[in-house]
């Protein structure tokens, strides 16, 4: 699989796992929009150094806890060396653990995009968030990527503490998205998450149908 010539932006997914299932489903979708092109990584290297147009590059899946990388258990491992990207290139690490500075600038070393042009969250961060994201640059357009990947990245550090209780109300509502929204929102321990990122999480009253059944 080849990437166009004249992408601007560039979506990569790395992982298969069901909880995925929607980011997938959003990176085709981002893909058909004017200068923009999916792309699902099966391993090996890819050379877009003398891409001079391409202006963001995010890619999705689990990232590892020990190094820069992400599904480096898998044939479809893709490490900062699996990818040649032009110096001002942003490069946006959607997964967890990523975006510490030791992290950053192992992506930069490989990648040879600048260090100040790599952006991702150094803790565990949540799929359903990221899904949150891809459902806004849906709707903002690629051009908004910074302003929702910074939320993004908030919004997770903000969350993490409730992490386990989301997953377990998500699984007790039978993975419905809008069910388990009214549930956290009832029991009262996200307040100040739900209120400081209204704007972010609103996205999932609209688009419930590609946060369900990720469990």
């Amino acid at each position: 699989m080849t990437v166009p010539y004249g992408t601007r932006s560039l979506y990569i997914s790395c992982s298969d796992d069901k909880q995925f299932g929607g980011i997938r489903r959003l990176i085709h979708k981002l893909g058909g929009q004017h200068g923009a092109h999916p792309f699902d990584w099966k391993g090996g290297h890819l050379d877009l150094a003398g891409r001079r147009v391409l202006q963001r590059v995010l890619i999705s899946g689990h990232g590892n806890g020990d190094s820069a990388g992400f599904e480096l258990s898998s044939a479809r491992s893709l490490r900062p060396c699996s990818l040649s990207l032009p110096r001002r290139t942003g490069l946006y690490l959607m997964g967890c653990y990523q975006g510490g500075k030791r992290r950053r600038l192992a992506w930069a070393a490989g990648t040879g995009v600048a260090a100040d042009r790599v952006f991702g969250n150094g803790g565990e961060t949540e799929s359903a968030l990221s899904t949150c994201l891809l459902l806004h640059l849906l709707e903002g357009g690629p051009a908004s990527l910074d302003r929702w990947f910074c939320l993004w990245m908030r919004c997770n550090d903000a969350a993490r503490p409730y992490f386990p209780i989301i997953r377990s109300t998500y699984a007790r509502t039978g993975a419905d998205p809008l069910a388990a929204l009214a549930q956290l929102k009832a029991e009262g321990a996200l307040d100040d998450v739900f209120r400081e990122f209204a704007d972010f999480l609103s996205v999932i009253q609209r688009q419930p149908a590609y946060l369900a059944d990720l469990a």
